[in-house]
C-alpha cells in the first residue's frame, strides 16, 4: 500500500493526523497532505473546523455522498469500501 492509502485507512478509522503521522512514522504535514488529496477526489470531506467529531456530527450523510473525517470511526456512519 502506498502512504496514500494507509493515511485514508487510518483517517477512516478515527485517527487525527497526529496519531497518523506517528503511527506511520511520516511528518504530520504529508498526513495532511494526503488529507487534501483524498478531499480534492471527493472521497473524505475535512472536519468542521470545531475539530470535534460530536459538534460536528448533524446526520450521516447519503450512500453515494464523500463520508466527511468527522464520520470516521462512528458506528452510525455508512461503511465505504
Amino acid at each position: 500500500m502506498s502512504v496514500l492509502d494507509d493515511v485514508l485507512r487510518h483517517a477512516r478509522a478515527g485517527a487525527t493526523p497526529g496519531a497518523t503521522a506517528r503511527a506511520l512514522g511520516v511528518d504530520v504535514g504529508l498526513v495532511d497532505a494526503a488529507l487534501d488529496q483524498w478531499s480534492r477526489r471527493g472521497v473524505v470531506l475535512p472536519a468542521r473546523s470545531s475539530g470535534a467529531a460530536g459538534s460536528s456530527c448533524s446526520t450521516c450523510p447519503p450512500p453515494t455522498a464523500p463520508l466527511p473525517l468527522a464520520c470516521a470511526g462512528c458506528p452510525l456512519a455508512p461503511r465505504r469500501p
